[in-house]
């Protein structure tokens, strides 16, 4: 099956699933003749935070670059003026509904149901998604793999004490795991049980071996995404482009899973705290940076463009840290680096691109 759906509603006592099925809603980001140029462009994408996901269109063979799936329309519509605002052209809703049983549900959640936690399982590209939505934003999520075909999930909503609570303390107790049925056909997932407590929601996942997973929250959503053989969200990094470039290996092969983190100024810094975040920032521009040696290869204008904002995101960061006496020179020569780069990816540009993102990669390793 393309994917799953599923539907539980639980409060204080579980209480049997009730199946249902749904559609997801994607939205297209852009499609291009090469895998190469599709997973550029996909993980500068993933680089800003955003989920993506790259199938094999059916209707012309091109590889088309999703964000998503999401289980609501407001959801994708977010995604998709957030792109329009880069000015990526091809942002439209890609519908999903080939699981839903009733072709007039908009979305999946909120349909007259009381206060508690929904799951819920959608399907796109080749992947499903469980999708917990809690009845506040989570403070924290854990997930871990307890073996080769279990995953767990820990989703914390309070704010008390370590070790009170449902992790074990003075609030009320969590009860024991509660199966929770799963439609006819399911193949990425073989069993979900789901514990609840006051302000901690766990739940224990079986799959197949083999399945990848991936976790991404938004908002009050908790989405758990598995896929099998290949996982569409898995982007393999182009190798860099030049020699002598300089850079840590190590840091250009790590994978870019998740929003970068905002660095912002604060009242009292600690002595190292500027050093911490230049670091998050150093660590940001290199896993974009091959993606640039490789675009201005064979320059696309929506991945241009989708790196011009990952661009400028980094700048934006470093402009909000404040620098000691002695790192002032450094931070304006990363500034610079920054946009030399930038004025490399604008359409205007008439010089060699391929030349001006090497120097500026260059300077910014200079610092």
């Amino acid at each position: 099956m393309a994917g799953d759906v599923l539907l539980a509603k639980y409060g204080p006592a579980m209480r049997a699933a009730t199946v249902e099925t749904g559609a997801s809603f994607s939205v297209s980001a852009g499609s291009f003749a090469t895998e190469a140029k599709a997973a550029t462009f996909a993980a500068v994408l993933d680089s800003a935070g955003l989920p993506i996901l790259v199938r094999v269109r059916p209707d012309d063979g091109r590889y088309q670059v999703l964000v998503g799936p999401y289980v609501s329309t407001d959801e994708a519509e977010r995604a998709q003026r957030r792109m329009a605002a880069w000015g990526l052209g091809e942002a439209r809703l890609v519908v999903d509904d080939t699981m839903r049983s009733n072709p007039q549900e908009a979305s999946i959640f909120g349909f007259g149901r009381s206060a508690g936690t929904s799951i819920v399982m959608v399907a796109a590209g080749g992947m499903s998604s469980i999708v917990f939505e809690m009845s506040s934003m989570p403070k924290q999520v854990e997930t871990r793999r307890s073996g080769s075909t279990s995953l767990d999930v820990e989703i914390g909503q309070g704010t008390g004490r370590k070790g009170q609570g449902a992790a074990g303390g003075s609030a009320r107790v969590a009860g024991a795991f509660e199966p929770l049925r799963l439609p006819d056909g399911v193949s990425l997932v073989r069993d979900l049980a789901v514990q609840s407590g006051d302000d901690t929601t766990r739940a224990h996942v079986v799959i197949p071996v083999g399945v990848e997973s991936r976790v991404r929250l938004e908002g009050r959503r908790v989405y758990v995404d598995l896929a099998f053989p290949k996982a569409p969200w898995v982007i393999v990094k182009p190798a860099p482009q030049g020699p002598g470039l300089p850079g840590n290996e190590s840091q250009r092969a790590a994978r870019v899973s998740a929003a970068p983190e905002r660095v912002g100024r604060v009242v009292a810094d600690p002595p190292n705290a500027y050093h911490d975040q230049i670091e998050s920032i150093v660590m940001r521009f290199t896993e974009i940076e091959p993606f640039l040696l490789s675009a201005v290869q064979a320059p696309e204008p929506d991945v241009l463009t989708a790196l011009a904002h990952s661009l400028e995101d980094v700048r934006r960061s470093l402009e909000r840290t404040t620098a000691p006496a002695d790192s002032q020179a450094d931070r304006q020569t990363l500034l610079l680096a920054i946009a030399r780069a930038q004025a490399a990816l604008a359409p205007s540009f008439a010089s060699d691109r391929k030349a001006a993102v090497e120097e500026a990669v260059a300077l910014f390793h200079s610092h």
